[in-house]
């Protein structure tokens, strides 16, 4: 083959034709099964995909995480609630003050916790109060190993179940 010879690949080629008339001959099959009466034959690519986005239902925590995460000092709706449930404790005097995410612990070189709630009690404690719809495992080794790391903050996490909340102390 000489160094000025054309080179195209097997796939650009189909019965003899290539380029442009390869595609007008694609374009003028799917218009003729397409205008066919009755349903309309898949190909078999399509119907691989149909298949497999059907049969691939996610997980509970594959859900969660597609949802993603709210912007820094948003509230989601588990936590909006217990910043209610907060606000009234302060009303009748159980706490003093509380702040949404206003600490950022560091854990380890490059790794950071940031607990929800910040507490302060009439005796001068300190809690952090971590609210969670869903335990995963690095979220639970984090407050374990923040609470060995700063032992003057009492850690509790807090999760509702059936309209009631549980706490649980590290």
């Amino acid at each position: 083959m000489s160094k000025n010879a054309l080179r195209y690949p097997e796939s650009a080629i189909a019965g003899g034709v290539f380029g442009t008339a390869r595609v007008r001959g694609m374009v003028a099959d799917t218009a003729a099964r397409l205008a066919a009466p009755g349903p309309v034959p898949l190909d078999a690519a399509t119907a691989r995909l149909i298949a497999g986005a059907q049969s691939a239902a996610p997980t509970p925590l594959q859900r969660m995480q597609a949802l993603g995460r709210l912007p820094a000092g948003r509230m989601n709706k588990t936590e909006a609630a217990y910043a209610e449930l907060l606000a009234a404790r302060v009303h009748v005097g159980e706490i003093l003050e509380f702040k949404f995410e206003s600490l950022k612990l560091r854990l380890a070189d490059r790794t950071w916790y940031t607990p929800d709630f910040a507490i302060v009690l009439p005796d001068g404690a300190r809690e952090i109060h971590e609210v969670k719809g869903h335990w995963t495992d690095d979220a639970r080794v984090k407050i374990k190993v923040a609470a060995e790391l700063y032992p003057y903050y009492r850690f509790i996490a807090v999760r509702r179940v059936k309209g009631e909340w549980v706490r649980e102390t590290f």
